[in-house]
Protein backbone atom coordinates (compact mmCIF):
# COMPACT_ATOMS: atom_id res chain seq x y z
CA UNK A 1 0.00 0.00 0.00
CA UNK A 2 2.76 2.54 0.31
CA UNK A 3 4.41 1.72 -2.92
CA UNK A 4 0.99 2.85 -4.11
CA UNK A 5 1.09 5.75 -2.33
CA UNK A 6 4.34 6.81 -3.38
CA UNK A 7 3.37 6.18 -7.04
CA UNK A 8 0.45 7.99 -6.69
CA UNK A 9 2.38 11.14 -5.17
CA UNK A 10 5.00 11.20 -7.64
CA UNK A 11 2.04 11.47 -10.41
CA UNK A 12 0.91 14.07 -8.94
CA UNK A 13 4.37 15.96 -8.43
CA UNK A 14 4.51 14.80 -12.13
CA UNK A 15 1.28 16.44 -12.98
CA UNK A 16 1.87 19.36 -10.95
CA UNK A 17 5.16 20.46 -12.28
CA UNK A 18 3.80 20.18 -15.84
CA UNK A 19 1.39 22.81 -15.64
CA UNK A 20 1.73 25.80 -17.05
CA UNK A 21 0.03 29.02 -16.34
CA UNK A 22 -0.20 32.25 -18.83
CA UNK A 23 1.82 35.03 -17.17
CA UNK A 24 0.12 38.07 -17.16
CA UNK A 25 3.11 39.01 -19.17
CA UNK A 26 2.28 36.81 -22.05
CA UNK A 27 -1.03 37.62 -21.84
CA UNK A 28 -1.34 41.19 -21.34
CA UNK A 29 -1.28 42.94 -24.19
CA UNK A 30 -3.01 46.67 -24.46
CA UNK A 31 -2.30 47.19 -27.93
CA UNK A 32 -3.62 43.83 -29.76
CA UNK A 33 -6.40 45.29 -31.21
CA UNK A 34 -4.47 47.73 -33.27
CA UNK A 35 -1.69 45.12 -33.93
CA UNK A 36 -4.26 43.12 -35.06
CA UNK A 37 -6.03 45.54 -37.30
CA UNK A 38 -2.43 45.90 -39.31
CA UNK A 39 -1.62 42.36 -40.16
CA UNK A 40 -2.64 41.98 -43.83
CA UNK A 41 -0.63 38.53 -44.13
CA UNK A 42 -1.94 35.73 -42.12
CA UNK A 43 -3.26 31.67 -42.71
CA UNK A 44 -6.52 30.24 -40.59
CA UNK A 45 -6.94 26.62 -40.65
CA UNK A 46 -9.86 25.06 -39.45
CA UNK A 47 -13.45 23.43 -39.69
CA UNK A 48 -16.70 24.80 -40.97
CA UNK A 49 -20.65 23.54 -41.39
CA UNK A 50 -23.00 24.92 -43.65
CA UNK A 51 -26.74 24.06 -41.65
CA UNK A 52 -29.31 24.87 -43.53
CA UNK A 53 -33.18 23.69 -42.65
CA UNK A 54 -32.56 21.62 -46.42
CA UNK A 55 -29.15 20.34 -45.77
CA UNK A 56 -25.86 20.39 -43.71
CA UNK A 57 -22.57 20.34 -45.57
CA UNK A 58 -18.82 20.56 -43.17
CA UNK A 59 -15.40 20.87 -44.83
CA UNK A 60 -11.63 21.41 -43.47
CA UNK A 61 -10.68 25.01 -44.96
CA UNK A 62 -7.56 26.33 -45.29
CA UNK A 63 -7.81 30.32 -45.44
CA UNK A 64 -5.20 33.08 -46.81
CA UNK A 65 -5.16 36.78 -46.64
CA UNK A 66 -2.09 38.25 -48.37
CA UNK A 67 -2.11 41.62 -49.10
CA UNK A 68 -5.91 42.08 -49.28
CA UNK A 69 -6.68 38.95 -51.47
CA UNK A 70 -8.16 36.17 -50.24
CA UNK A 71 -7.10 32.24 -51.44
CA UNK A 72 -9.48 29.96 -49.77
CA UNK A 73 -9.34 26.00 -50.12
CA UNK A 74 -12.00 23.68 -48.73
CA UNK A 75 -11.43 19.99 -48.23
CA UNK A 76 -13.27 16.98 -47.37
CA UNK A 77 -12.63 15.35 -43.75
CA UNK A 78 -10.51 12.86 -46.00
CA UNK A 79 -8.85 14.84 -48.06
CA UNK A 80 -10.69 15.35 -51.14
CA UNK A 81 -10.55 19.18 -52.27
CA UNK A 82 -14.08 20.45 -52.96
CA UNK A 83 -13.09 23.62 -54.05
CA UNK A 84 -10.45 26.66 -54.05
CA UNK A 85 -11.04 30.06 -54.62
CA UNK A 86 -8.35 32.75 -55.58
CA UNK A 87 -9.02 36.25 -55.60
CA UNK A 88 -7.13 38.56 -58.19
CA UNK A 89 -6.31 41.81 -58.89
CA UNK A 90 -9.43 42.67 -60.73
CA UNK A 91 -11.55 38.97 -60.34
CA UNK A 92 -12.00 35.94 -58.63
CA UNK A 93 -11.29 32.56 -60.12
CA UNK A 94 -13.03 28.85 -58.51
CA UNK A 95 -11.55 25.77 -59.00
CA UNK A 96 -15.01 23.30 -58.92
CA UNK A 97 -15.52 20.03 -59.64
CA UNK A 98 -12.01 20.11 -62.50
CA UNK A 99 -13.30 23.40 -64.02
CA UNK A 100 -12.40 27.02 -63.71
CA UNK A 101 -14.72 29.49 -62.82
CA UNK A 102 -14.55 33.32 -62.94
CA UNK A 103 -16.82 36.61 -61.42
CA UNK A 104 -15.50 39.60 -60.20
CA UNK A 105 -17.72 38.68 -56.77
CA UNK A 106 -16.15 36.32 -54.38
CA UNK A 107 -19.17 35.78 -52.65
CA UNK A 108 -21.67 35.16 -55.93
CA UNK A 109 -18.91 32.87 -57.47
CA UNK A 110 -19.33 30.49 -54.30
CA UNK A 111 -22.87 30.77 -54.05
CA UNK A 112 -23.06 30.16 -57.68
CA UNK A 113 -21.12 26.83 -57.22
CA UNK A 114 -21.90 25.46 -53.98
CA UNK A 115 -25.68 27.10 -53.27
CA UNK A 116 -24.01 28.46 -49.86
CA UNK A 117 -23.38 32.22 -49.38
CA UNK A 118 -20.66 33.17 -47.64
CA UNK A 119 -19.62 36.88 -46.99
CA UNK A 120 -16.44 37.20 -48.75
CA UNK A 121 -15.41 40.28 -48.66
CA UNK A 122 -15.83 41.46 -45.25
CA UNK A 123 -14.36 38.05 -44.29
CA UNK A 124 -10.86 39.25 -43.17
CA UNK A 125 -13.26 41.38 -40.46
CA UNK A 126 -15.80 38.77 -39.26
CA UNK A 127 -12.73 35.86 -39.66
CA UNK A 128 -10.59 37.71 -36.92
CA UNK A 129 -13.31 39.46 -35.18
CA UNK A 130 -11.94 42.90 -36.40
CA UNK A 131 -15.61 43.82 -37.55
CA UNK A 132 -16.55 47.93 -37.01
CA UNK A 133 -19.62 48.48 -36.34
CA UNK A 134 -22.08 50.27 -34.15
CA UNK A 135 -23.99 47.10 -33.64
CA UNK A 136 -20.55 45.35 -31.64
CA UNK A 137 -20.62 43.84 -28.86
CA UNK A 138 -17.49 43.36 -26.22
CA UNK A 139 -16.50 41.23 -23.53
CA UNK A 140 -14.38 42.64 -20.74
CA UNK A 141 -10.88 41.82 -22.75
CA UNK A 142 -12.23 44.36 -25.91
CA UNK A 143 -13.04 41.20 -27.22
CA UNK A 144 -15.72 40.58 -29.98
CA UNK A 145 -18.61 38.76 -28.80
CA UNK A 146 -21.26 39.67 -30.82
CA UNK A 147 -22.39 42.13 -34.37
CA UNK A 148 -24.51 42.40 -37.01
CA UNK A 149 -23.56 44.02 -40.56
CA UNK A 150 -25.12 44.38 -44.13
CA UNK A 151 -22.66 42.89 -47.37
CA UNK A 152 -22.66 44.50 -50.56
CA UNK A 153 -25.23 42.15 -51.79
CA UNK A 154 -27.60 43.90 -48.86
CA UNK A 155 -28.12 40.67 -47.42
CA UNK A 156 -27.98 41.18 -43.17
CA UNK A 157 -25.61 38.96 -41.52
CA UNK A 158 -25.09 37.73 -37.55
CA UNK A 159 -21.84 36.94 -35.91
CA UNK A 160 -21.64 35.16 -32.26
CA UNK A 161 -18.13 34.45 -31.07
CA UNK A 162 -17.54 31.97 -28.62
CA UNK A 163 -14.41 31.23 -28.16
CA UNK A 164 -11.01 32.82 -28.33
CA UNK A 165 -7.09 32.02 -28.36
CA UNK A 166 -4.34 33.97 -27.68
CA UNK A 167 -1.86 34.11 -31.11
CA UNK A 168 1.61 36.16 -30.75
CA UNK A 169 -0.08 38.00 -28.40
CA UNK A 170 -3.42 38.83 -30.06
CA UNK A 171 -6.60 37.22 -29.09
CA UNK A 172 -8.21 35.90 -32.27
CA UNK A 173 -11.65 33.41 -32.79
CA UNK A 174 -11.47 30.23 -32.20
CA UNK A 175 -15.02 29.26 -32.31
CA UNK A 176 -17.74 31.14 -33.80
CA UNK A 177 -20.96 31.46 -35.79
CA UNK A 178 -22.10 32.99 -38.96
CA UNK A 179 -25.99 33.11 -39.51
CA UNK A 180 -27.94 34.47 -42.07
CA UNK A 181 -32.13 33.87 -42.66
CA UNK A 182 -32.46 30.64 -42.16
CA UNK A 183 -28.42 29.54 -43.01
CA UNK A 184 -25.96 28.98 -40.13
CA UNK A 185 -22.01 28.65 -40.76
CA UNK A 186 -19.99 27.34 -37.39
CA UNK A 187 -16.43 27.85 -37.85
CA UNK A 188 -13.66 26.04 -35.62
CA UNK A 189 -10.41 28.02 -36.24
CA UNK A 190 -7.83 25.71 -35.06
CA UNK A 191 -4.28 27.35 -35.94
CA UNK A 192 -3.16 30.98 -36.99
CA UNK A 193 -0.02 31.77 -38.41
CA UNK A 194 1.25 35.58 -39.61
Amino acid sequence: MTQFHLILLMFFLFISGCAQKISPIDSENPQWKNQLKEQTNWHARGKLAFISPQERQSANFNWQLSNDKQHLILTSFIGTRLLELTEHKDYSELSYDGKIYKDDNSSALIKRLSGFTLPMSQAPYWLTGTVVNDTNEYDDQQRLIATTWVDPQGQVWHAKYQTYKLYEKMWLPSRMTLSHQNLTVKLQLNEWQF
